[in-house]
């Protein structure tokens, strides 16, 4: 279905956001001018004012001037030719100043000196007057200023420019500017690894400061490849990777840098279950390796391994916290939720064995490398980044929900139907909906006026709940950075603020992170560079349970915001059961069950970073890297006596007096209920290694090979306690009863050890440019494996070899194929689920709840295995990349087929272990597909260009052996392992259409024998993830104008549609609760006989006992049970083939412009670079039709997730 959305009516506080946002923006520009301007006239002074001890006797000008420039690491722009006409120089000084010393050197002759752009410029005084000339001024030879670029638009730094008659040389600064002196009409290059050269002949005439732009070449070999170990000679990489520059990354209005690669990257899928701010992305890198560990790739940050502040999975293996109280967990973020998108240099994904076997048993998922920023020798650099977003809430726009007129139709269709209803199935007493009004006016409680004219209003409330619990929310991001340096010593540091929020009122978070970086060039052979990164995050979301979205779905328009109606019948222990029929029922209201719940959280991170480098000869270099890593998490949810949620787990609504029986019986007679998370982390690392290398035959060949080892640790501890009692109101104080003590407060201690020794080694080979050679081994021991000496250590290796074709004498020399390599590679990956341990694990009971026989219980967690082996991956892996029409056509393409053994699974055990299942080494799976990516340069002139590049990537993957006798109702929600499947498959019931005489849906494959062979009872419907994910993304430049997009497609992957209605009480019941919406389509149900002919939509009816489903499926034999499952044809009916569809779809997730200021505009301001960005995220969709609004991503309604709507963003970068 395509979703199109005009722009929002901006009127009242967004304008006022708006203005607040320029106003605050227009601060911080005038702010960072004013510095910049101030700093960059203190920089000329300063250079000039450094002291100097020189002496000179009858030397040359030209050598004077080389000395001073190697000893005061200067950079001196003049012409060689009139330099060299001068007189020979005498002259001494002692600690006198640069500038002193310059006078005495020019005071005999007509030469003038000035500091631009943190160089001298030494030229040739004009006649009759004593000015520093300006671009105008007639000069000895012709000063050419330019800014040179990348196709990005992005500055280029290091480019060496050089004239070709003069030899005169300069390069660019970390801004791309530069100024050279040249003789009229000299031809000048401009030269940089990666990058296609630039020949500019030197125009006397053109005085303004010029743009040039130099082209990429083919991306496999235009820069050093960085694999977190090893900076790579790009001659000697053969692993499948894929590199993104900082321009590549940055998506405004991203909350996390994770979100902002969807798409980017061929072979890695990104799938947003949620559009919350705190929720994290299902990111899988060529399929899914592992049942049961951590299936999220590994993060790197230059060069340490970074893990997760809280591994969700271990958790929930190791019974710390429940399935319900994980979202608690997951607001913690993830390796990288608190790293500054601006503070990125590049991210490289490794995705080959021979990219990631150096990372031995972490690498089974993939490695994604983030490499920060740097300083840059220069003058002080400040760079200022600003980002302001607003997202549009939800509406009912593109949903086929019943509006409140629809829904009062349908109730009235309802009792003309004779739909039953009572106060158990159906719901309680009350006069809020059309079903309540019409009993009470049978009851006499209301007069048949009363009851006309209170229908007449419910018709035209039309409640809009996406208005109620959702609003146009800002966003916003702040980043200063500041870089510099001299020669030997250069500096990186950064501050930056961001505050996201969802469209959702009570989802968002803060993020407070500062970076320093220090690299230093201590003597010829020691380097030092050392890093200090710190985040601090605070992050609120809703409750358990509490899901706006779900709630704007499923709740009926006829509700007033301030209605509360009835959700449950009172009880007297929490349970269903009748208390009284006159005690009031437990009643629901959204807006109070916010107000009156609250999940947050709070983390904190450092890590430091400490890299040297020792060269000890020629080519032989030790390294050593060490890093530790803090962090620091404490999350706290809680709902107090007011919410809902503690009125039905106390058995009473609140406000009412229950019985003393009531009082007595209730786990929760007082207060609430409040879930306390923290955890402390100390992770840190070190390695270790020598790096060899040489080239031979003068440089024809290139020899590489390192040996190393490396040691981490990780150590955790946690505490969760589930504390009743809570009274927020009385100073946030517990006062638990006895029994809520007893039954519900809980405590748990978890520590945890994580040690890992390896050792590795790498060697590479590249003859004559045209064959490289390269293989790796690494052994990891692990401390999971206790006592157990099996498996502690794991061999991992790889090989690999590339054909550089290109460089065959026979490749033609033409602009039709300009570059052509193969690649190839084998080797193995592994993998260690942390949770699972090779001891017997248990745990004592509380003393509060004693077993029958009055003891202390013992709780096994999990059966001693001691054959626990490492998960082992074999991956092989095809490509190759090519170039045809002078690099304006490049593809690269990869084949990979990986297997994974060993993989732990569930295995049934008999009952007289004490446990059902325990985790066993036993399960294969496979991995098998293909990514690609295109870039195409339709048109590369002086001031126009058009590109497009295409990503995709395909992953088919199935499990080979069933090792674990599967829940049946896993089947239905893509929990299952099935053999010869893929990993997320799922079953649905066989659809046969309705009853003609009854109305009520029926199905097929359920009246064979008992089989526990699910295609003998169900239909396969596919798979959840994506088979195939890939992006296109046009990009237009005119000038320092420029227009892009980024469009994501979604293909192979099935989706249940949402849910049709909320249910009553008893789960079978086939009726919508009053409360409840429903889909416009149910107008059309079936209402009498033959309309089966004509709807697909059943009729809504209590159901009895013999209406029920019986499911002939057959448990496995270990688990000794002999039983029939059974359901009801409305259950099934939702999990049918019927409501299942493709879910193939096309999101254009941004569209964005872009303006930068051209320099010679920017003259006098301060300012080195002004870039403003406009952009809009999410701007439309095109999926299955019948889908009808429901989003094609994110998870669906009965779920907490959140949204994912439109976004308009601004950005402003500026450099001074």
């Amino acid at each position: 279905m395509k979703k199109l959305q005009g722009l929002p009516f901006l009127r009242g506080a967004l304008l006022r956001y708006v203005r607040k946002a320029g106003v605050l923006l227009s601060f911080f520009l005038l702010m960072a001018v004013l510095t910049a301007t101030a700093q960059q006239e203190e920089a000329a002074r300063g250079i000039l004012t450094r002291k100097v001890s020189y002496k000179a006797t009858n030397a040359p000008l030209s050598r004077v001037l080389k000395d001073l420039r190697k000893q005061m690491d200067l950079r001196f722009t003049y012409n060689s030719e009139l330099i060299g006409r001068q007189p020979a120089v005498t002259v001494k000084v002692e600690q006198s100043t640069l500038e002193t010393l310059l006078k005495q050197l020019l005071k005999n002759t007509n030469l003038r000196f000035s500091v631009e752009m943190g160089a001298i410029m030494i030229y040739e005084e004009k006649p009759a007057t004593t000015a520093i000339p300006s671009p105008g001024d007639k000069v000895t030879g012709v000063v050419v200023r330019g800014q040179i670029t990348d196709p990005a638009g992005q500055p280029l730094s290091g480019v060496s420019v050089k004239g070709l008659e003069s030899k005169e040389m300069t390069v660019t600064r970390p801004d791309g500017l530069f100024f050279l002196i040249a003789t009229p009409n000299e031809q000048i290059s401009m030269t940089l690894l990666g990058m296609k050269p630039l020949v500019y002949r030197a125009d006397p005439n053109k005085t303004d400061i010029m743009r040039f732009m130099m082209d990429t070449i083919a991306r496999d070999i235009q820069e050093v490849v960085v694999n977190g170990y090893q900076k790579i000679d790009p001659r000697l990489s053969t692993g499948s990777y894929f590199k993104l520059k900082a321009a590549d990354i940055i998506e405004p209005g991203q909350p996390s840098v994770d979100r902002m690669l969807q798409g980017k990257v061929p072979g890695m899928m990104i799938v947003n279950n949620s559009g919350g701010v705190n929720a994290k992305p299902n990111i899988r890198i060529r399929g899914t390796s592992t049942l049961v560990g951590n299936t999220q790739p590994l993060w790197v940050i230059d060069g340490m391994i970074r893990p997760d502040p809280v591994n969700i999975s271990n958790a929930l293996l190791n019974n710390l916290v429940s399935e319900g109280s994980a979202s608690n967990f997951e607001l913690m973020g993830n390796a990288i939720g608190g790293l500054n998108p601006y503070d990125i240099e590049s991210i490289t994904i490794l995705k080959d064995a021979a990219a990631t076997a150096i990372y031995g048993t972490r690498a089974a998922n993939g490695v994604i490398v983030v490499t920060t920023k740097r300083g840059k020798e220069g003058p002080m650099q400040v760079n200022y980044n600003a980002n302001v977003s607003f997202q549009a809430r939800p509406s009912y726009r593109n949903l086929m929900l019943m509006n409140s007129q629809e829904r009062v139709t349908f109730s009235k269709q309802m009792q003309e139907d004779h739909v039953l209803y009572n106060d158990y199935y159906a719901g309680m007493e009350e006069e809020l909906t059309y079903e309540g009004l019409l009993r009470a006016l049978y009851a006499r409680h209301i007069t048949e006026a009363e009851f006309k004219e209170r229908v007449a209003t419910i018709e035209t409330r039309n409640t809009d709940w996406f208005k109620l619990l959702f609003r146009n929310q800002m966003s916003m991001q702040h980043s200063l950075s500041l870089s510099g340096g001299t020669a030997k010593t250069v500096y990186y540091a950064s501050a930056s603020y961001a505050a996201n929020n969802s469209s959702a009122k009570e989802d968002g978070n803060k993020v407070y992170a500062a970076s320093f970086n220090l690299r230093s060039q201590v003597t010829k052979r020691l380097s030092l560079d050392v890093s200090l990164q710190s985040n601090y995050r605070s992050a609120r979301t809703y409750f358990q349970g509490v899901s706006p979205l779900t709630y704007a779905l499923q709740t009926s328009r006829v509700f007033s915001p301030d209605d509360y109606y009835p959700l449950r019948a009172p009880s007297t222990s929490g349970s269903n059961s009748p208390l009284k029929y006159y005690a009031p029922p437990i009643t629901m209201n959204m807006l109070n069950e916010i107000a009156h719940t609250e999940n947050t959280s709070t983390q904190s991170s450092t890590s430091l970073n400490l890299n040297l480098d020792y060269k000890i000869a020629r080519g032989l270099v030790f390294r050593n890297s060490s890093s530790i890593i803090t962090d620091a998490m404490d999350g706290f949810a809680a709902a107090d006596e007011q919410s809902y949620y503690i009125s039905n787990t106390r058995g009473w609504a609140y406000g009412t007096i229950p019985e003393p029986k009531a009082v007595t019986s209730s786990v929760l007679p007082y207060g609430g209920m409040a879930y306390i998370q923290n955890q402390q982390a100390l992770s840190w690392g070190l390695r270790n290694s020598l790096d060899y290398s040489r080239g031979f035959f003068e440089e024809r060949d290139q020899f590489n090979v390192s040996l190393g080892n490396e040691i981490r640790s990780s150590k955790t501890n946690a505490n969760v306690a589930v504390e009743p009692g809570y009274f927020p109101d009385r100073g946030k104080a517990f006062a638990p009863a006895d029994r809520s003590r007893k039954d519900l407060s809980s405590q748990v201690i978890n520590s945890g050890l994580d040690n890992t020794v390896s050792y590795y080694g790498t060697l590479a080979y590249s003859l004559m440019n045209r064959y490289i050679f390269s293989g790796t081994i690494r052994s990891d021991g692990s401390n999971r494996f206790g006592q157990f000496s099996n498996a502690k250590f794991l061999p991992n290796y790889s090989l690999s070899g590339r054909w550089n074709a290109a460089m065959e004498s026979w490749f033609p020399a033409t602009t039709l194929l300009t570059d052509w390599q193969v690649r190839a590679s084998y080797g193995t990956q592994g993998n260690v689920v942390t949770a699972v341990s090779p001891n017997l694990i248990a745990t004592y009971g509380s003393p509060d709840r004693p077993d029958q026989f009055g003891q202390p219980s013992l709780r096994i967690k999990s059966m001693p295995y001691p054959d626990l082996r490492w998960e082992k991956t074999y991956q092989w892996n095809i490509g190759t990349n090519f170039a045809l029409f002078d690099n304006r056509f490049r593809v690269s393409v990869d084949y990979f087929s990986k297997k994974t053994v060993d993989v732990l699974d569930n295995i049934n055990i008999p009952y007289e272990y004490g446990m059902n299942t325990m985790y066993r080494n036993g399960s294969t799976l496979y991995n098998t597909g293909w990514d690609a990516s295109v870039d195409v340069s339709a048109i590369r002139r002086k001031n126009t260009q058009l590109s497009f590049t295409l990503s995709t990537g395909k992953v088919k993957n199935r499990v080979a052996d069933r090792v674990f006798q599967e829940d049946f109702f896993l089947l239905l929600n893509g929990g299952a392992r099935i053999a010869g499947k893929p990993i997320s498959s799922f079953y649905s019931y066989q659809y046969t259409g309705l009853d003609p005489v009854r109305g009520i849906p029926t199905f097929g494959k359920l009246n064979g024998k008992p089989s526990n062979n699910p295609d003998d009872l169900l239909v396969y419907s596919g798979q959840l993830l994506p088979v195939i994910t890939g992006s296109i993304q046009p990009v237009f430049r005119y000038k320092s104008f420029s227009v892009s997009a980024m469009f994501y497609v979604s293909l192979g992957s099935s989706k249940r549609l949402n849910d049709p209605f909320r249910s009553s009480q008893l789960t079978s019941n086939g009726v919508p609760s009053p409360n409840a919406n429903v889909p416009r389509d149910y107008l059309t149900r079936w209402r009498k006989p033959g309309d089966e002919k004509y709807t697909d939509f059943p009729v809504l009816r209590d159901l009895g006992i013999d209406d029920r489903l019986r499911i002939p499926y057959l448990y496995a034999k270990s688990v000794g049970i002999d039983q029939q499952l059974i359901t009801d044809p409305y259950t099934a009916y939702k999990v049918s083939d019927l409501r299942t569809v493709r879910n193939d779809y096309l999101r254009c997730n941004a569209i964005r412009l872009g303006y930068g200021i051209p320099f010679n505009k920017l003259a006098g301001t301060g300012l080195k670079n002004l870039t403003v960005n406009a952009s809009v995220n999410n701007v439309f969709t095109i999926a299955n039709r019948r889908l009808e609004g429901q989003d094609p991503e994110i998870e669906g309604a009965g779920t907490s997730a959140l949204p994912l709507s439109r976004q308009y963003s601004l950005s402003v970068n500026a450099s001074f």
